[in-house]
């Protein structure tokens, strides 16, 4: 998990790095490539399952639940040393 966690987090700082518009707010990314940005964490039914968004601290939240069709139900932070 902490791979995954360390690889979402460059993803983002990359993205942020290239697009300095985008300092603040989340990064969305889904299977390794940044797809979007939002000023906040919100909306958990706009994106898909699967889905992670990490904000300008690093901390890495996923969205759970739900299905490709209705979006996920909520946002779970993603704690580095879980299972």
């Amino acid at each position: 998990m902490a791979q995954l966690i360390e690889a979402l987090r460059l993803t983002a700082a990359k993205w942020r790095k290239d697009n300095q518009e985008h300092r603040e707010g989340v990064v969305l990314v889904w299977k390794g490539k940044v797809y979007g940005w939002k000023n906040e964490l919100r909306d958990p039914a706009s994106e898909r399952p699967g889905a992670y968004a990490v904000d300008k601290a690093g901390q890495v939240f996923k969205a759970e639940g739900g299905d490709d069709y209705n979006g996920a139900i909520e946002w779970v932070a993603v704690v580095p040393d879980a299972p």
